[in-house]
């Protein structure tokens, strides 16, 4: 008579079903923050100009990642990039160089905008981590269907100094219908 053993193929299935779907979580939120960047970057250009929106927003971008950067290095897990960019020194320079200027870009701004340029950050870390653990299309779909989702409230409520646009069935099904998108792109990866 043979031992039998517990079966886990099963439940290395659910986990890694479950680990997906954690990652695809992630990513909707990852696209809840780029509509917000997106109107906060929209309300940068309506008081400096588009160009300069983004100036700003790439300000902050690199002030935030280069703190980012600084820290971990003197946590003991320097980045792997090639010296001098392995080191607490250069990273602190960057940041000097960026936060001055990003201080200087935002006079007479709602400083609270300046953040527009961490969510970036974020959205690039989160396809470098995220798009080879799901896949690029479902992480893709699943930005665009968390970046419609939150842009709907945006809306409704003119955030940022925006026009406001009501919340309707059309408008709602349309969001239904991406979600539903990230469900099939899901579904096809099986």
């Amino acid at each position: 008579m043979r031992a039998s053993l517990p079966c886990t193929r099963g439940s290395a299935y659910a986990q890694a079903t479950v680990s997906q779907a954690l990652y695809i979580l992630m990513a909707i939120a990852v696209g809840v923050g780029s509509a917000f960047q997106t109107g906060m970057i929209a309300s940068l250009g309506r008081a400096r100009g588009p160009v300069e929106a983004a100036w700003i927003s790439i300000l902050a971008s690199v002030a935030g990642l280069a703190l980012f950067l600084a820290v971990r290095t003197l946590r003991g897990n320097a980045p792997s990039l090639p010296a001098p960019m392995n080191g607490v020194p250069f990273y602190l320079a960057v940041l000097l160089i960026a936060g001055v200027t990003l201080v200087l870009a935002m006079r007479d701004l709602d400083f609270y905008l300046a953040v527009t340029g961490l969510f970036g950050v974020i959205y690039i870390a989160s396809a470098a981590f995220l798009a080879p653990k799901i896949g690029i299309a479902l992480f893709a779909s699943a930005i665009t269907a968390g970046t419609l989702f939150s842009s709907l409230g945006l809306d409704h409520v003119g955030a940022f100094g925006a026009d406001i646009r009501a919340v309707n069935l059309i408008r709602v099904m349309g969001v239904a219908l991406l979600f539903l998108g990230v469900v099939l792109v899901r579904v096809a990866d099986r």
